[in-house]
């Protein structure tokens, strides 16, 4: 039963990385693949029990299946985009098993270090679970979560082995009829492969949503590209008018920015772009809006807020680019703005024409400043 799961892992890990990785090539399927590799390769080394190379095909079987779950774990944690580890981390759990099954007479103990393997696995698998289960950097809920829940019955089920293994030993009935060889390999056989599957939708729906995302964003930036932030603003624009809250239209230009592309080059001023985006995020709220209009011209919409409140934020921007731009050692370039209320009878194009207009006066009044246009209260 060991070989019929090496071969269905090797079978399903053949297919993964046809059809999934090599169409995806993202670090995320590719650690799948890697874990899918280890736990197979783990497989067929302990097919080695019972022979004369039991002494070393029983550790090292050990250590590849702690290998695989560990990067069962770093996948779920590519997915949620967190922090990458040093790579040697991955090997700190392998070592532990395998320095513990070579410590309980591997030649004659076939179950030698299954007192470390068991919770490791379980643990790894548990927290890869949890990861899976909190992320909201995938859509599909409903299928993140049945993935979820498959490995949380794995993280038991290992769980229960280790508690048995412990309580009876692996000669008892309990432990031989519940969590045997035979049992494991038909549990792995079906979780494994149907988590595998699952795993292929979602990284196809991280691909999917990973396109739009960009089909959005400005490519330098990170900020909503014209068409999607005129797009959004309409959509802004009438619930402020439902929830008859107040709204601010604000079109933004960095001051002198050919003077700085022809000084300092290109490279600087794109720097320089991307300090104004990493300032406006860091300053406007998850409910506004920011967008890149094209050059060094950008648009805020800032829903819930008057123009006085605009002008504090357009404020705060220009300090917060200022320290970015000290902290990174970019070039200095100062920000004007043009505000306009946003009312429920103008058409969008006639306030991006009113805030246009302001930001021009704000320019000719000596730029570095936050100018109101005249629909709003100067």
């Amino acid at each position: 039963m060991r070989l019929e799961l090496g071969v269905v892992l090797v079978t399903t890990l053949v297919l993964f990385y046809g059809v999934t990785y090599r169409s995806t090539r993202s670090r995320y399927v590719g650690l799948w693949c890697l874990a899918l590799l280890a736990i197979a390769a783990g497989t067929i080394a302990y097919l080695g029990d019972g022979t004369a190379v039991q002494w070393w095909a029983n550790p090292l079987g050990s250590a590849l299946y702690a290998l695989g779950a560990w990067l069962i774990w770093r996948a779920a944690r590519t997915l949620d985009g967190r922090p990458r580890w040093p790579r040697w981390v991955v090997l700190v759990v392998p070592a532990m098993v395998l320095l513990s099954a070579l410590a309980d007479s591997p030649a004659t103990n076939s179950w030698a270090g299954a007192w470390a393997l068991f919770p490791a696995v379980s643990v790894l698998i548990a927290l890869a679970s949890w990861v899976m289960w909190t992320t909201r950097r995938t859509h599909a809920g409903t299928l993140r979560r049945a993935t979820s829940a498959t490995g949380y019955v794995v993280s038991v089920y290992y769980l229960g082995r280790f508690v048995t293994f412990m309580a009876f030993g692996p000669d008892s009935v309990w432990f031989i009829d519940l969590f045997g060889t035979s049992m494991t390999t038909i549990v792995m056989t079906f979780l494994l492969v149907g988590a595998t599957f699952s795993m292929t939708a979602l990284s196809y729906e991280q691909q999917t949503a990973d396109l739009r995302r960009r089909a959005a964003s400005d490519g330098l930036t990170g900020l909503l590209n014209r068409r999607t932030f005129l797009e959004r603003a309409e959509l802004l624009r009438r619930d402020a008018e439902r929830r008859d809250v107040p709204c601010v239209l604000a079109m933004a230009d960095l001051d002198h920015f050919k003077q700085v592309n022809d000084t300092y080059g290109h490279e600087a001023g794109d720097r320089v772009l991307i300090g104004f985006a990493e300032a406006c995020r860091a300053t406007v709220r998850s409910m506004d809006l920011v967008g890149r209009f094209g050059g060094e011209e950008f648009v805020l919409m800032l829903a819930g807020a008057t123009p006085e409140d605009a002008s504090r934020v357009c404020e705060e921007i220009g300090h917060r680019l200022r320290i970015v731009q000290e902290s990174a050692g970019m070039p200095s370039a100062t920000i004007s703005f043009g505000l306009v209320e946003v009312p429920q009878d103008v058409p969008f194009a006639q306030l991006l024409v009113e805030a246009d207009q302001a930001l021009y006066r704000a320019k000719a009044e000596g730029r570095d400043r936050v100018v109101v246009g005249r629909r709003g209260r100067e």
